[in-house]
């Protein structure tokens, strides 16, 4: 079963390994950045507070799924409050670190789940 970009982008459920992670915080930071710029350029500063709060759910809701695939509750998309150690141990365990192998408490394993056996590579 493929799961759609939005369904991953936007729903809190499942897994997601390091690539779609990086691909995902990738298109989101570069899709915010474009649109803060032509925001403050057309309408203002005070235009772009409107980009803020999907940013953040949706950085949010992709570091949840890669700790769900690390086998590890979204709660620790928290550690992002301690200074400088918190985002430091984040991008380590979301970005650098490989998730669990198969399936886990979460769902199965993103990198085998839209496999078939009978398919050949």
């Amino acid at each position: 079963m493929t799961i759609s970009i939005t369904r991953k982008m936007l729903g809190i459920n499942g897994r997601i390994d390091r690539r779609t992670f990086w691909a995902g915080m990738t298109a989101l930071w570069g899709a915010f950045s474009v649109l803060f710029i032509f925001m403050e350029t057309a309408l203002g500063r005070d235009a772009t507070l409107v980009l803020y709060p999907p940013f953040f759910w949706i950085a949010a809701v992709l570091m949840g799924k890669r700790f769900h695939d690390r086998d590890k509750s979204a709660w620790w998309c928290l550690m992002v409050a301690i200074p400088v150690l918190g985002p430091l141990w984040l991008f380590w365990q979301l970005a650098l670190r490989g998730g669990s192998r198969g399936d886990n408490r979460f769902g199965a394993n993103p990198r085998t789940a839209d496999r078939d056996y009978l398919t050949l590579a």
